[in-house]
């Protein structure tokens, strides 16, 4: 240990001289941007919500939905007509246009949108093929009873580059006596036997190097298995079942608590895996917000604007009883 400070000093010197870089003034000035997000393909209903930027040289509040505002959407160079909700509807926010529609495999989407005093925008994506999912099990862990593990196993396309993401949410149910209550919650995972999502290193601890998930969706590409058959291995606390009679000052109370679990998957468009991968470079940037690294911008593929359209695929399991 007592060569530690020796290993150290050149660490933070490196670390000291990323805090010296250029970067432009103007930008402080700009006027607003149209800002775009979508992300066709994760159902029958595409939502495109489109706002302005709030310059930073300028007071005020973040619009919410820009109404009215030109907006052409097609489908493998079809156009798709959008409506326009004030409210909020199943699956589609207040303030929103949406379309229904379905896609298949490979469609090619585009948006254009403009709005006065503002830059036309524009972006594309490729609505990617449904997640290759062979199976779903849940175990506990060999040698440690206390902790549940579950198993995605899947088979990759070799003849494409894939992007992956999953979610797994509890939900718990309690009972006391005739009155019910129910708690959800995503799940931080803990990644020790998964080598595709855990890429910490000895390093990491000396070096402030986080690897934690933006809101606990875990996303990977195919660069490792490309058309191979694999088993995520995805780890968290086991929490069994349970019924039983208490005895407290008023009398005794009947009390049962059963856990679900249900799993959402993913196949990405780079687009969207990229601006994942953005927002989780920022969350693990302790260093940039310690003033020792710059902080790293948020990907977009807006032409003349800001925001992401990405394609998604999404496939969600129902409730799941515990084991």
């Amino acid at each position: 240990m007592k060569h530690l400070p020796h290993i150290l000093l050149p660490v933070f010197i490196g670390l000291l001289s990323s805090c010296t870089y250029h970067f432009e003034l103007d930008d402080v000035g700009a006027s607003q941007k149209l800002v775009l997000y979508s992300y066709p393909g994760s159902g029958d209903t595409t939502v495109v919500h489109l706002s302005r930027s709030l310059p930073v040289s300028q007071k005020g509040e973040l619009g919410r939905g820009l109404k009215g505002a030109d907006i052409r959407f097609s489908v493998n160079g079809e156009a798709v007509s959008l409506a326009w909700t004030d409210d909020s509807i199943p699956g589609v926010p207040a303030q929103s246009y949406y379309a229904v529609k379905t896609y298949e495999d490979g469609d090619k989407i585009n948006i254009t949108a403009a709005a006065e005093g503002m830059k036309a925008v524009s972006s594309a994506t490729v609505v990617p093929s449904r997640f290759p999912l062979t199976s779903i099990n849940f175990v506990l862990k060999g040698g440690e009873p206390n902790q549940l593990q579950f198993w995605i196993h899947f088979t990759d396309n070799a003849q494409t580059k894939d992007y992956y993401a999953l979610k797994v949410e509890r939900k718990r149910q309690f009972w006391n006596d005739s009155k019910y209550s129910v708690e959800n919650s995503s799940l931080t995972l803990n990644l020790d036997d998964e080598p595709l999502l855990n890429t910490s290193s000895g390093l990491d601890d000396i070096l402030m190097i986080e690897n934690e998930f933006y809101r606990n969706l875990y996303y990977w590409d195919d660069t490792k298995i490309q058309g191979k058959s694999y088993k995520v291995r995805l780890n968290t606390n086991y929490e069994a079942d349970y019924e039983d009679d208490f005895i407290t000052p008023d009398g005794v109370e009947h009390i049962k608590c059963q856990v679900k679990y249900r799993i959402s998957l993913y196949s990405l468009s780079e687009e969207f895996y990229r601006y994942l991968k953005s927002l989780n470079d920022q969350k693990n940037n302790g260093l940039g917000n310690s003033e020792l690294a710059p902080i790293r911008s948020t990907y977009t593929n807006v032409i003349n604007g800001i925001g992401v359209v990405g394609g998604c695929r999404m496939f969600q399991t129902e409730w799941i009883d515990n084991l």
